[in-house]
């Protein structure tokens, strides 16, 4: 997060000025998009001159790059977070790992905005794929961990991945539905979509959400 005083000694300023740098370019992109974020205008907004960004980041490619690890190792930390807080039981871990996705952190017109804004840009910038992707790796790999251990408790045999996929696929579904309909979202009723899709998956398992 930027610190909103400057700070003292000079790897610290340094440190200050490139992420005052970076969250000016997150604001210019939820406003103007990736196409219009311009380095004259991430300039403007955080009050900085072109050589000391040309310093930072030597181009406009260069600070998106950036801007996009910056948001996915939030993100990564964000999902860990909420899953080594939550207990040893796999249902209640699986659970807390979907909530996590719905937590004001994660679901917000900013955070989203810059996320669907960098995968619009897939096909011209590939590399952007694992970054922007419907989950990464270590949380699928995850997450069918976890459905492997609910299918040995339940006596189930649904294929792990395809659940992962379906799990996935579903809070794609409600962040796409956040973002173009903000005011009508309810995360309520997210939620009890969340709790029937698990309930048709393994009735009698899990525990309200």
């Amino acid at each position: 997060m930027q610190l909103k005083t400057r700070p003292k000694g000079r790897e610290a300023i340094k440190a200050w000025h490139r992420q005052k740098i970076i969250d000016a370019t997150v604001e210019v992109i939820t406003t103007r998009g990736i196409a219009g974020t311009t380095i004259a205008r991430v300039v403007d907004l955080a009050g900085v001159s072109m050589g000391l960004v040309n310093v930072h980041f030597r181009s406009k490619e260069i600070l998106l790059a950036e801007v996009l690890q910056q948001m996915a190792e939030r993100y990564r930390k964000h999902w860990r977070d909420r899953l080594d807080a939550a207990p040893a039981a796999a249902g209640v871990r699986l659970t807390a790992l979907l909530l996590a996705d719905l937590d004001d952190e994660v679901l917000n017109l900013k955070t989203l905005g810059v996320w669907f804004s960098f995968r619009a840009q897939i096909r011209a910038r590939p590399e952007y794929r694992d970054l922007v992707g419907m989950r990464e790796a270590a949380q699928m790999r995850q997450t069918v961990d976890l459905i492997n251990d609910i299918n040995r408790e339940c006596k189930m045999r649904h294929d792990p991945e395809s659940v992962a996929r379906l799990l996935a696929t579903t809070m794609e579904g409600l962040w796409a539905e956040y973002y173009l309909y903000p005011d009508e979202f309810d995360r309520g009723q997210a939620i009890a979509i969340l709790e029937l899709l698990l309930e048709s998956l393994y009735p009698g398992y899990f525990d309200p959400l």
